[in-house]
Protein backbone atom coordinates (compact mmCIF):
# COMPACT_ATOMS: atom_id res chain seq x y z
CA UNK A 1 0.00 0.00 0.00
CA UNK A 2 1.44 3.47 -0.99
CA UNK A 3 1.80 5.54 2.45
CA UNK A 4 -0.63 8.05 1.59
CA UNK A 5 -3.34 5.46 1.33
CA UNK A 6 -1.74 4.13 4.09
CA UNK A 7 -2.21 7.51 5.87
CA UNK A 8 -5.40 7.53 4.65
CA UNK A 9 -6.86 4.50 6.18
CA UNK A 10 -5.42 5.35 9.48
CA UNK A 11 -7.24 8.81 9.38
CA UNK A 12 -10.32 6.60 8.42
CA UNK A 13 -9.74 4.39 11.49
CA UNK A 14 -9.34 6.99 13.67
CA UNK A 15 -12.45 8.63 12.46
CA UNK A 16 -14.48 5.68 12.41
CA UNK A 17 -13.41 5.19 16.23
CA UNK A 18 -14.52 8.53 17.44
CA UNK A 19 -18.21 7.56 15.70
CA UNK A 20 -18.31 4.42 17.27
CA UNK A 21 -17.20 6.24 21.28
CA UNK A 22 -19.42 8.85 20.19
CA UNK A 23 -22.73 6.81 19.25
CA UNK A 24 -21.70 4.73 22.41
CA UNK A 25 -21.59 8.14 24.76
CA UNK A 26 -24.83 9.67 23.46
CA UNK A 27 -26.28 6.17 23.91
CA UNK A 28 -24.79 5.78 27.32
CA UNK A 29 -25.02 9.30 28.52
CA UNK A 30 -27.27 12.20 28.21
CA UNK A 31 -26.04 14.70 25.64
CA UNK A 32 -25.20 17.01 28.28
CA UNK A 33 -22.60 14.63 29.55
CA UNK A 34 -20.90 14.58 25.93
CA UNK A 35 -17.18 16.03 25.46
CA UNK A 36 -15.84 16.35 22.57
CA UNK A 37 -12.19 16.24 23.57
CA UNK A 38 -12.25 13.54 25.49
CA UNK A 39 -14.16 11.13 22.83
CA UNK A 40 -11.29 12.73 20.44
CA UNK A 41 -8.58 11.14 23.15
CA UNK A 42 -10.33 7.92 24.14
CA UNK A 43 -10.51 7.44 19.90
CA UNK A 44 -6.85 7.82 19.59
CA UNK A 45 -6.56 5.32 21.66
CA UNK A 46 -9.01 2.85 20.35
CA UNK A 47 -7.44 3.53 17.26
CA UNK A 48 -4.23 1.88 18.65
CA UNK A 49 -6.34 -1.09 20.03
CA UNK A 50 -7.76 -1.80 16.75
CA UNK A 51 -4.18 -1.48 14.80
CA UNK A 52 -3.03 -4.46 17.73
CA UNK A 53 -6.02 -6.10 16.99
CA UNK A 54 -5.15 -6.11 12.93
CA UNK A 55 -1.77 -7.19 14.38
CA UNK A 56 -2.77 -9.94 16.46
CA UNK A 57 -5.17 -11.14 12.93
CA UNK A 58 -2.11 -10.89 10.56
CA UNK A 59 0.27 -13.15 13.11
CA UNK A 60 -2.45 -15.08 13.43
CA UNK A 61 -3.61 -15.58 10.28
CA UNK A 62 -0.46 -14.87 8.11
CA UNK A 63 -0.02 -12.80 4.91
CA UNK A 64 -1.63 -14.87 2.55
CA UNK A 65 -5.27 -15.49 4.67
CA UNK A 66 -7.94 -16.86 2.11
CA UNK A 67 -11.49 -14.63 2.56
CA UNK A 68 -12.80 -17.95 4.61
CA UNK A 69 -10.14 -18.42 7.24
CA UNK A 70 -10.05 -14.06 7.82
CA UNK A 71 -14.26 -14.74 8.24
CA UNK A 72 -13.22 -17.66 10.47
CA UNK A 73 -11.40 -14.85 12.16
CA UNK A 74 -13.95 -12.65 13.10
CA UNK A 75 -15.23 -13.38 16.33
CA UNK A 76 -11.66 -12.83 18.03
CA UNK A 77 -11.34 -9.86 16.64
CA UNK A 78 -14.65 -8.90 17.84
CA UNK A 79 -14.16 -10.01 21.30
CA UNK A 80 -11.17 -8.58 21.14
CA UNK A 81 -12.28 -5.00 20.47
CA UNK A 82 -15.02 -5.50 23.03
CA UNK A 83 -12.64 -5.87 25.12
CA UNK A 84 -11.00 -2.69 23.75
CA UNK A 85 -14.10 -0.88 23.84
CA UNK A 86 -14.62 -2.13 28.03
CA UNK A 87 -11.24 -0.49 28.92
CA UNK A 88 -11.85 2.45 26.84
CA UNK A 89 -15.52 3.19 28.67
CA UNK A 90 -14.44 2.27 32.39
CA UNK A 91 -10.61 3.70 32.32
CA UNK A 92 -10.95 6.61 29.34
CA UNK A 93 -14.29 8.07 28.53
CA UNK A 94 -14.90 7.36 32.99
CA UNK A 95 -18.49 5.84 32.33
CA UNK A 96 -19.27 4.87 36.08
CA UNK A 97 -22.00 2.53 35.27
CA UNK A 98 -20.98 -1.28 34.48
CA UNK A 99 -24.34 -1.58 32.36
CA UNK A 100 -22.86 1.67 30.29
CA UNK A 101 -19.52 -0.12 29.99
CA UNK A 102 -20.96 -2.85 29.03
CA UNK A 103 -22.88 -1.09 26.29
CA UNK A 104 -20.22 0.32 24.93
CA UNK A 105 -17.91 -3.00 24.58
CA UNK A 106 -20.59 -4.19 22.64
CA UNK A 107 -20.91 -1.52 20.63
CA UNK A 108 -17.15 -1.20 19.81
CA UNK A 109 -17.51 -4.97 19.48
CA UNK A 110 -20.24 -5.27 16.93
CA UNK A 111 -18.83 -2.31 15.04
CA UNK A 112 -15.65 -3.83 14.59
CA UNK A 113 -13.40 -2.06 11.75
CA UNK A 114 -11.43 -5.56 10.63
CA UNK A 115 -15.00 -6.66 8.85
CA UNK A 116 -14.05 -4.20 6.56
CA UNK A 117 -11.61 -6.19 5.55
CA UNK A 118 -13.37 -8.55 4.35
CA UNK A 119 -14.80 -6.45 1.64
Amino acid sequence: MAPSAELLALVALYIWSFGVLAAAQLTIRLIMAFNVRLTLGAALVLTAAALGVFGVARLALGEQATLGQRIEFVPVTMLLMALAGFAVARWVLRIKRLRGQLIAALMVGLLDPYLFTLL
